[in-house]
Formats: C-alpha cells, sequence, structure tokens
C-alpha cells in the first residue's frame, strides 16, 4: 500500500524488488505474494489521489474526480473508505468471475485478433469523448493529443523513428507515468 502510494512509484516497481524473494518459496505461494502486492499497490495509488488530487498509479487518475472533492468537502476518510471498499470488493468479485468464466474465456480468447482488438480501442476512444458530456470537444482533443504521444517512438514494423527529433530519450517513446504525474502532480504543486 506505501509503494502505491507513492505517485510515479506503482506495483510494477515493488514486484521488481520482491521478485528475488520469491525464488526460494513455493509457487502458489510466491505468485499469491505478487499479486497481493500488486492489488494493494493499485489501492495504495487512491490515497493520494483523494488527499492531495495526484494519483499515486495511472489506474487511479479517475478517483481524483470524485476522491479529492470529498476531502475538500471534509470528507477524506469516507472517501478512503469507500476506496477501500470498492478495490476489496472488486478484487474478490473479479477472483470469483475469472475462476467461473475461464473455461469460457479460454475458448473466446483465441479467437480474437486484430480486428477485434482495433475495435475495442476504437471502444475505449469513443467512451473517453462520451464520457465528458458538454466538454466533447475539449475531451477529443485531448484524446487526439494522447494518441499523438503514443506514436512518439521507434515503430514496431519498420524500425523507423517517430516524432523522436533524433533525440535519444525519445526512442522508447513517451512513459505513460510521466504523461500522467505530469497532468496531475505539476498543477497541483
Amino acid at each position: 500500500v506505501i509503494i502505491g502510494a507513492i505517485p510515479g512509484v506503482g506495483p510494477a516497481v515493488a514486484i521488481a524488488i520482491l521478485l528475488p524473494a520469491t525464488f526460494g518459496m513455493e509457487p502458489i505461494v510466491g505468485l499469491t505474494l505478487l499479486l497481493g502486492i500488486y492489488g494493494s499497490a493499485l489501492f495504495g495509488g487512491s490515497i493520494p489521489s483523494i488527499l492531495i488530487n495526484t494519483p499515486g498509479t495511472p489506474v487511479n487518475a479517475l478517483t481524483t474526480y470524485d476522491g479529492f472533492p470529498m476531502t475538500k468537502a471534509g470528507e477524506a476518510p469516507r472517501a478512503l473508505g469507500l476506496s477501500f471498499g470498492a478495490s476489496f470488493f472488486g478484487g474478490i468479485f473479479a477472483v470469483i468471475a475469472l475462476i467461473v468464466l475461464s473455461p469460457v474465456l479460454a475458448r473466446i480468447a483465441p479467437m480474437f485478433g486484430s480486428r477485434e482488438i482495433f475495435l475495442a480501442a476504437l471502444l475505449g476512444c469513443v467512451l473517453v469523448v462520451v464520457a465528458h458530456r458538454g466538454q466533447s470537444l475539449a475531451a477529443g482533443a485531448l484524446l487526439m493529443f494522447g494518441l499523438f504521444l503514443n506514436t512518439v517512438g521507434m515503430e514496431a514494423n519498420n524500425y523507423t523513428q517517430r516524432y523522436t527529433f533524433d533525440l535519444a530519450f525519445l526512442t522508447q517513446g513517451v512513459n505513460l507515468i510521466v504523461v500522467v504525474l505530469g497532468l496531475f502532480a505539476v498543477s497541483q504543486a
């Protein structure tokens, strides 16, 4: 939880730090430890989202919309409690659903190709614009800016550089964590 509460660190760093410690464990214990770290770090990212309007992990960016206004209204403990409850019950429900639906998912997953993945991404883009009622133009412009930032770096098929301006640090693209922290944390600072 503490690792997730530090903006910019996130669950990947916590897993990378504790991964060598799991080599001596039984496989089920090691996997359980890593899954617990991942889930608790994602919950921990909601703490700074709620208290200081800076998401601890990119997943918690939307928590700032409801959590921080509740903190300004003096309801920070309630917002943290709601976040904990939602994380707990959502995690339990997801595990149960995965256990029950895994045979069905195993049959459906091989049928997914590039068309289905494209349509899922397009649905996500449409939902971003639709979710911001009254500000659809601004949401669409920011969506296009985000898609542009995603094109920066080395192109995977032909290994050509796009929008790098011969700068070596841009060849790997723009890091999502850097962008999210830049958008939220800098404005709060």
